[in-house]
């Protein structure tokens, strides 16, 4: 067990700390099982309960600017442009080691 566990400590020194906070993760989740289509902020505010928009569009802009999400400016049903927002290669390959360290947590118990 305390082999188990310096393992999960080691292995979170391969994790991007910035990208610890319970909106950053759920983002990166959410947006790892759209794929290619992606969600505008006000689908990812509302869809995952983050808070205000100043919250949402700060974790966003951040997200971005780490490099883990991409925003292009859509049409949708001839109103303005909508930011949509994707997740990049780098974005699901930091989602999968979130991922797999959580899991190396819940499983430690097991």
């Amino acid at each position: 067990m305390k082999e188990k566990f310096l393992e999960i400590v080691n292995e979170s020194g391969n994790l991007n700390s910035k990208l610890f906070s319970l909106s950053r993760i759920k983002i990166l989740w959410a947006l790892s099982e759209l794929g290619e289509d992606g969600a505008t902020a006000r689908q990812i505010k509302n869809g995952l309960n983050i808070g205000s928009d100043g919250s949402t569009y700060s974790n966003l802009n951040a997200l971005v600017e780490m490099g883990y999400l991409r925003m292009e400016k859509v049409r949708f049903e001839s109103k303005e442009n909508l930011e949509l927002y994707v997740l990049t290669p780098a974005g699901l390959e930091e989602w999968n080691k979130i991922k797999n360290w959580f899991d190396m947590l819940v499983c430690e118990g097991e």
